[in-house]
């Protein structure tokens, strides 16, 4: 438990000190931690992720977050912003810390999660694409059904 504890300090403090996303395309930046949350609180995120479904994601303004994968199932977290970071936490082994980037190159804007690592560099992981922005629920599919249709 020690460990597990020290993993989840570690991230949160790597949350602190992420960098910008930084290259030529003036069009491209990250958005801010107050940019982040306004974009983020009471919404739900419509992923694609190379040319697929990577599900949804529902963010309660509480913090609570549920992201509901391809298959129906889902798994229930927390998501925390700081600074330029985003980041999902679905239990101590389960988590994710992105960059919030917004491209307004094609005349609307459109943004994507670029992941970082625990030392808040970027990954050479693919983009996942913000596809939709609602306010619709996410409903989940009970487990037992989804390991059923496996």
């Amino acid at each position: 438990m020690q460990n597990s504890a020290m993993t989840l300090a570690g991230i949160l403090v790597f949350a602190v000190a992420s960098p910008a996303i930084s290259g030529p395309q003036s069009d491209k930046r990250n958005l801010g931690e107050d940019e982040i949350r306004e974009l983020t609180s009471g919404q739900t995120f419509h992923y694609t992720l190379l040319g697929e479904s990577r599900g949804d994601e529902q963010h309660y303004e509480d913090g609570r977050v549920t992201w509901r994968l391809p298959s129906g199932e889902c798994m229930h977290g927390i998501w925390i912003v700081k600074e330029e970071t985003l980041c999902y936490f679905y239990g101590l082994d389960r988590y994710g810390c992105w960059n919030v980037v917004a491209d307004s190159s094609s005349g609307s804007t459109r943004f994507a999660h670029a992941s970082v690592d625990l030392d808040g560099k970027k990954t050479d992981s693919p983009s996942v694409y913000i596809n939709r922005i609602s306010e619709e629920p996410v409903s989940c599919v009970p487990p037992q059904l989804v390991y059923y249709s496996r």
